[in-house]
């Protein structure tokens, strides 16, 4: 099994984080190292590119997340029961949408400052807050996003969080719930192994 992937990337940290929850075994390919491209198997040369033992080739972190639960059920990362899946899979997705709404925000700041869109920065950051307030008023006092145990919604939001911290930590600042609720699950190897480096911005 071969991973194609950036340490900065958060859609590729969940895919790692999978891999090292479910303990197995996959050959890293860090693209910013590498001579070798995701676009060798996957025709949009995204990170993370997952490519099974019998080579298939799987692309875009929610399929590689739900392909990997579905082959290694231990532990049970996503939820069976259709309600519960659905709510954990809500928060990926707003998690996976700080990330979306903050890439714009970090191609847009790399811009000399005469030709940077205040307006269009502030709308994005504003989505930004929404979300992470969003996130405040349900992780106080809880020891994991959703239900009583650790999932791909705790995945999800810690490599969203993880993100603004490196490219845009000054968004957190308002957040401290989240903060605090990210830092203590950062207790988890799993997720403490993965925090993204504060590399360049690449291209």
């Amino acid at each position: 099994m071969r991973l194609y992937h950036s340490l900065t990337s958060p859609y590729s940290r969940k895919a790692r984080i999978f891999l090292m929850e479910k303990g197995v075994s996959y050959e890293a390919i860090n693209v910013a190292e590498s001579p070798r491209s995701p676009a060798e198997h996957n025709p949009l040369g995204k990170v993370p590119t997952l490519v099974l033992d019998d080579g298939l080739v799987l692309f875009d972190s929610t399929v590689i997340t739900e392909t990997l639960d579905a082959l290694y059920p231990s532990p049970r990362l996503i939820p069976l029961d259709p309600l519960e899946r659905a709510q954990v899979r809500r928060w990926e997705a707003l998690a996976d949408g700080i990330c979306d709404v903050l890439i714009p925000v970090v191609i847009e700041t790399r811009r000399p400052p005469e030709r940077q869109d205040p307006a269009y920065l502030a709308k994005l950051e504003a989505k930004v807050h929404a979300a992470l307030a969003h996130a405040d008023a349900r992780v106080l006092e809880r020891r994991y996003v959703h239900g009583s145990d650790f999932s791909l919604a705790d995945v999800a939001l810690v490599c969203a969080v993880g993100y603004v911290n490196l490219r845009r930590p000054q968004l957190l600042e308002p957040h401290a719930a989240t903060r605090a609720f990210c830092e203590r699950l950062l207790e988890r190897p799993s997720l403490a192994d993965t925090v993204p480096p504060n590399l360049p911005v690449r291209g």
